[in-house]
């Protein structure tokens, strides 16, 4: 009931903007047993130091002992391994030092394993401690991920210490149910993965669920000279492989660099997305070039990356050579569509729920309505010409589907960013059913993602008439 006291009655409406989408910001380095957090869960680390309060503790030595070219070791407690496993292990602190190393460890008992090691060390004084090579590359990949800099955050993901398949199985239940109520849920957009999972079938198959124009899931895998053309042969979008210079440092974890990079993109007007192809790398080690020529052009040609150096432009840095995805496209290539596909997800969306919750402006189902959701998306459309991710200008038009589809066949469209919305009438007419169901099929986008320079040819013509 109106006041009567009330000369005039004022009704409140709150149209309130979408917050931005965090997905392409977040990414997850892969643990196998590598923290104490338990397996499937993971932890956001803001610092460098905030993955020394979860690192699991190496398994200490209760026992070493050296007889014909094998060694014995005993552990203080159950190792958790499968009897008969064969586990890339490192072996540190004992005494004498010829025990330490990384080794290929067969399990023997529920606390035992054994490795091969030529010529007897000597009696061991010192008992040091065990760790699996999959659980120290999480403290690798930590390091490397934070020298790049402090403008992005990281989760670790801990999948338990267990085989490669077993882990590899576990991450495919993982990502399906993290992308299982779409991109507005999504948590990661992409994970750095442990090297032993290069040449492990399943991974491959894995990798290739994800190849799909839509699909926002992307891996960093470290391959290596011997394994890289297995990958080249899936061709799958969502990989981008690198291989690491040889003789890296204990502490280096090379692809750490391009997933960092990958995730301190921060879309906006005066923070434009540079190319990914040759990008500043901190704590890393380039390939040599020297009696390589051969073997880094055949990477470059196979889009396998690799870390260079920045010498050829007369500067000092290491760099990204040349950032693509195994589809041979750049990165910024479908981190532009993932761009798009999200932001048009979230603004349309937005625009349609504020259009139910205002009594001056309400969205109808009608030309208008229509027309204005076009203008939403080409404003989206906009922002990702002005953000460095588009090609080309804003164009809308209102043609039919078939009459649309011509003229992109026609190139009408080529190197812009068109929205088209299907008229109200051309549309309930040629799908009479849809109105009832407040359906809408009408929108369709065309887009050119902005790349970078990767090679330029300069002719030069040199001649000997000086009078001409």
């Amino acid at each position: 009931e109106i006041s009567k006291m009330a000369i005039v009655n004022i009704n409140v409406s709150v149209t309130n903007p979408p917050k931005p989408s965090l997905l392409l910001k977040s990414g997850a380095m892969i643990s196998i047993g590598g923290t104490t957090l338990a397996a499937g869960e993971y932890q956001l680390l803001t610092t460098k130091d905030d993955l020394k309060a979860i690192t699991s503790p190496a398994k200490a030595i209760a026992s070493i002992a050296w007889a014909t070219n094998v060694v014995t070791v005993t552990l203080s407690e159950a190792h958790g391994w499968s009897v008969g496993d064969v586990i890339p292990l490192v072996v540190s602190g004992v005494n004498p030092s010829a025990y330490n190393r990384a080794v290929e460890a067969t399990v023997t008992t529920s606390t035992a394993f054994t490795y091969p090691l030529a010529g007897d060390p000597g009696t061991a004084t010192v008992m040091g401690t065990v760790k699996t090579v999959a659980a120290n590359e999480i403290i690798q990949m930590n390091t490397t991920f934070w020298a790049q800099g402090t403008t992005r955050s990281v989760y670790v993901l801990e999948l338990g210490e267990v085989s490669s398949i077993a882990a590899i199985t576990a991450l495919g239940d993982f990502i399906d149910e993290d992308i299982s109520l779409g991109n507005t849920y999504q948590k990661f957009f992409s994970y750095l993965v442990p090297r032993e999972w290069d040449a492990e079938p399943t991974f491959k198959t894995l990798t290739g669920l994800y190849t799909s124009p839509a699909s926002l899931v992307y891996f960093f895998v470290t391959t290596t000279i011997a394994t890289y053309e297995t990958w080249v042969a899936t061709a799958n979008k969502s990989v981008f492989a690198g291989v690491e210079a040889p003789g890296i440092p204990s502490t280096e974890f090379s692809m750490a660099f391009p997933f960092q990079s990958s995730l301190a993109n921060d879309p906006g007007s005066s923070n434009m997305v540079p190319p990914m192809a040759y990008r500043f790398g901190y704590g890393v080690t380039e390939y040599p070039v020297k009696g390589n020529s051969t073997l880094l052009k055949q990477l470059q040609d196979n889009s396998i990356n690799y870390i260079g150096t920045a010498a050829e432009g007369g500067l000092s840095n290491k760099m990204l050579v040349a950032g693509h995805m195994l589809d041979g496209n750049p990165f910024n290539y479908w981190y532009s569509v993932a761009w798009v596909a999200i932001n048009l997800e979230l603004d349309l969306a937005n625009e349609i729920i504020n259009g139910s919750n205002t009594n001056i402006n309400p969205l109808y189902y009608e030309q208008n309505g229509i027309e204005r959701l076009q203008r939403r998306a080409l404003k989206t459309m906009r922002n990702g010409i002005s953000y460095g991710l588009i090609l080309g200008r804003v164009i809308g038009t209102g043609l039919t589907q078939q009459d649309f589809n011509t003229e992109y066949e026609k190139g009408t469209y080529a190197g812009n960013a068109v929205i088209n919305a299907v008229p109200f009438s051309s549309y309930t007419s040629l799908n009479p059913s849809d109105y009832a169901l407040g359906k809408y099929d009408g929108l369709s986008a065309v887009m050119t993602p902005r790349r970078g320079f990767e090679s330029i040819t300069f002719n030069v013509n040199v001649t000997n008439f000086v009078g001409a």
